[in-house]
């Protein structure tokens, strides 16, 4: 070995122990660094009504956090939410408490709030509500600062019941277009009554005001029977319906005691009533009233059913009784009609 390498060695050996320290710091130094940048991150801290701070820190409790933004401590009434954020940092964000005005009773209360709906903002206020009160904005609307006051009507109700007519309806039936015959007949087939119905109102007041009346309920006390009218066209000269239950086939009630065979005359008279005091119109005949009397409905019709007067009501008499009972006179409302009408035999239903 030449005294030169000897030289070198003998240094190396007296660095050796300064090159370790070295090299252990240099380790040190970069785990130090390495944790470092493992748990320190970076923290937004922001005031609603002061600064915004931006810190890089392995801390992560609020107060702490406030504390080194130089942020005034939250109030009690303030709210202090930790974020997490996309980008692995953190928001630390202070919404201080603002009033919302809150009308109720008639009076006005500023309450503070920072956050949650109305409704708990109107539990924090004390303000109890009633099944039917009217809160305005909803009760699930989130509270905003500068927002407008919560308004709270008191509702109350007050309730009545009214007896109420139910006016009939008139009802038209037309079968003109599918029937025939030379008379054109409108017969009312149905009187009209009024019903009654039992109405329960409700009378709404806004803090203690009337505002409006509301139906609650309608009850039929009776049921309203229309009015009803019947078109058609018919060969039958009377207009009159059947009495009630009584239908017409071929020529023969459904229902009868006695039918008599009577000659049958027409008649016609300017006069507006018979010798019973009831009127002549087309449907009324004079009659024998001994036999049949005044008011007495019949239905007439020739026994092979040519000829159709229909139900006709007993109202008149005249000569012929006297000398022949077995005789009817049927009104027409034209002289031309009774003339036509010559003499003919039919038959006489009577109920």
């Amino acid at each position: 070995m030449t005294k030169r390498q000897e030289h070198i060695r003998r240094r190396l050996v007296r660095a050796a122990p300064r090159m370790a320290a070295l090299a252990v710091a240099a380790g040190s130094l970069f785990l130090v660094c390495a944790t470092l940048l493992f748990f320190v991150r970076r923290v937004t801290v922001r005031d609603s009504d002061g600064p915004q701070r931006v810190l890089l820190t392995a801390r992560a409790e609020p107060r702490a956090l406030l504390a080194m933004a130089g942020i005034a401590p939250e109030q009690p009434e303030d709210t202090v939410s930790l974020l997490p954020q996309g980008d692995g940092s953190l928001l630390v964000s202070v919404q201080r408490g603002f009033p919302v005005t809150v009308a109720v009773d008639g009076k006005e209360l500023d309450v503070v709030a920072s956050r949650g709906t109305v409704a708990e903002l109107l539990a924090d206020a004390g303000v109890e509500l009633g099944a039917d009160d009217e809160v305005t904005p909803a009760l699930s609307t989130r509270v905003t600062k500068g927002m407008d006051a919560v308004r709270v009507a008191r509702i109350t109700y007050q309730e009545y019941t009214e007896e109420k007519i139910l006016p009939f309806e008139v009802e038209y039936i037309d079968d003109s277009e599918t029937t025939t015959g030379r008379y054109a007949r409108e017969i009312l087939e149905q009187t009209g009554e009024d019903g009654l119905a039992r109405v329960t109102y409700r009378r709404k007041y806004v803090d203690g005001v009337y505002t409006e009346t509301q139906t609650v309920r309608t009850q039929t006390v009776t049921e309203m029977k229309p009015e009803i009218h019947h078109k058609f066209n018919t060969d039958a000269v009377s207009p009159l319906p059947p009495p009630e239950g009584i239908t017409v086939v071929d020529n023969v009630p459904s229902s009868y005691t006695t039918v008599y065979s009577m000659k049958s005359t027409g008649y016609y008279s300017p006069r507006g009533r018979g010798a019973s005091g009831l009127g002549l119109y087309y449907g009324t005949f004079a009659c024998d009233p001994s036999l049949i009397p005044y008011g007495t409905k019949v239905y007439i019709a020739s026994p092979d059913g040519r000829f159709v007067y229909g139900w006709a009501i007993a109202t008149d008499t005249g000569e012929f009784a006297r000398t022949n009972p077995m005789q009817v006179d049927l009104f027409y409302e034209t002289y031309a009609e009774s003339a036509a009408h010559g003499v003919r035999q039919v038959n006489v239903y009577i109920p």
